[in-house]
């Protein structure tokens, strides 16, 4: 009988246990009741009020930023999926924001929603400029710099509010605990027994209250600091867990929102590294076919067929049948046509040496990886220095990890130069486009702690080493795919 009573008073709902709660105390607590009935039903009102901003905050916070950042785009590009200014959206948001603050009574909160507000009006004031902008790029520019910073602000904003609502829920039950108290000690004087078994209940449910909602505020602060993977709270309140089911689902969603947008970065920051690696210089291809037309004016048919032949190698190589990865031999191969090509211009004053060895052949990298830190070599070491100079390109296993390098005994780079490059690389600055090139690629397939060093002494040469990882039959291309 006991057992059964017990797990029907967890079912209850919060208002079924006050409700109970109240009739226990019997007749000799009746006038006492009818205050503490009103108590209750004041912390109840207050809860719940909260509960429903809570609750409706929730509801814009997650949908607001995503569709009207979505339907400006559109519109800015003039899709048809867009054809009208999404001012609707807008509105709506004031109309919720205007409702809250009929319910909300907290300082803090209120200011929020003021905030939300006046943010929605300057929202609506940019809306209205991008609408007579013509041109494209004015458009782009104010969508990025206005509407996606304002609908930021507001989504921000809202978060701040729904955080301090949830904060308030912590205090209404403090001062609930509060009020049971005080009225089990009214009540004491008139019959001892009932009091004690009125306070033991009374304790319980206040503990059933207090810690979710203590819960549910640490979770809020969690995620106010951006960690969304936040445990359930354990309670037996269908409410507190409604509202924890709640949080946890909008955490979810802000999380796989940010996550979009990283992935959207990524692809677009993908793109415009294969349309930068596509590009050919076109003064390589002019002096190498005016190269070939000296030589063949010169009798010197043998190395015009040659060079000839490196210069479709270089091409087929770069080309690739359109792949973004290929094997370490190709991309040797590729070097070394690059090379002997600029040999051939370059004869008094460059000598190049490739090393590959045949356990290594079939790792697989980003192509246009090795050529541009040759071509850097050259350019910037062999040729700036008088007298002859040699680049080595060398590749080596060490553990799980293999090792490319690209050394030349040329004029080197100053201390200042070669600092200045470091702290481009290590911030993914751009500073010229082979090196800060090759280093987005490797980053953006492998990630730390892989990439590209450098090192150089002014006079005496500069060594640049790329590291990857080494798999026994080559990089996994599909889980390469899946991180790119």
């Amino acid at each position: 009988m006991r057992r059964r009573f017990f797990e029907k008073y967890q079912n209850m709902s919060l208002y079924q246990k006050q409700r109970y709660i109240i009739l226990s105390l019997a007749l000799p607590l009746v006038l006492c009741m009818i205050a503490a009935l009103g108590v209750f039903a004041g912390y109840a009102w207050q809860y719940r009020k909260v509960t429903h901003n809570v609750t409706i905050g929730s509801s814009f916070n997650l949908n607001f930023k995503e569709n009207l950042d979505l339907k400006m785009y559109h519109y800015s590009v003039s899709s048809r999926q867009q054809a009208e200014l999404p001012v609707g959206d807008v509105e709506e948001a004031v109309r919720i924001a205007r409702s809250l603050k009929d319910t909300t009574s907290y300082k803090e909160s209120r200011e929020a929603l003021f905030n939300v507000l006046d943010y929605c009006d300057n929202l609506k004031t940019k809306m209205y400029m991008l609408e007579k902008t013509e041109s494209y790029d004015s458009r782009q520019a104010q969508l990025e710099n206005n509407i996606y910073v304002l609908t930021n602000l507001i989504q921000g904003k809202m978060l701040d509010y729904i955080y301090y609502e949830a904060g308030y829920l912590s205090q209404i039950g403090k001062e609930m605990m509060r009020s049971i108290t005080a009225a089990i000690f009214c009540i004491g004087g008139v019959m001892l027994l009932v009091v004690f078994t009125v306070l033991k209940r009374s304790l319980s449910f206040s503990r059933g209250i207090t810690q979710p909602i203590s819960g549910l505020c640490e979770n809020v602060r969690l995620i106010g600091e951006g960690q969304f993977a936040v445990a359930a709270v354990e309670v037996d309140d269908y409410e507190i867990a409604k509202l924890d089911s709640g949080i946890r689902n909008m955490a979810h969603r802000i999380s796989r929102l940010l996550e979009n947008v990283k992935q959207e970065e990524m692809l677009h920051h993908k793109m415009q590294l294969q349309l930068l690696q596509a590009q050919i210089n076109p003064h390589f291809l002019y002096n190498t076919l005016d190269t070939i037309v000296w030589l063949v004016e010169c009798g010197m048919n043998e190395e015009a067929v040659k060079m000839l032949g490196d210069l479709s190698v270089f091409f087929r190589t770069t080309l690739s049948k359109g792949e973004d990865i290929i094997t370490l031999r190709e991309e040797v191969t590729h070097t070394r046509s690059y090379l002997d090509i600029q040999q051939v211009r370059y004869r008094d004053i460059l000598d190049f040496e490739i090393v590959l060895p045949a356990d290594l052949e079939e790792v697989c990298l980003p192509k246009l990886t090795l050529q541009p830190l040759a071509e850097n070599a050259l350019y910037h070491g062999v040729k700036e220095k008088r007298g002859k100079s040699k680049i080595w390109i060398s590749c080596r296993l060490e553990g799980e990890t293999v090792v490319l390098e690209v050394r030349d005994n040329g004029i080197g780079i100053s201390k200042e130069r070669l600092q200045e490059l470091k702290e481009a690389l290590n911030s993914r600055q751009r500073i010229g486009f082979g090196m800060s090139a090759v280093q987005e690629r490797l980053l953006l397939f492998y990630g730390e702690p892989y990439g590209m060093s450098v090192c150089s002494e002014y006079g005496k040469g500069t060594s640049v080493e790329i590291r990857l990882p080494y798999a026994k039959n080559g990089i996994d291309l599909e889980k390469i795919e899946q991180k790119s």
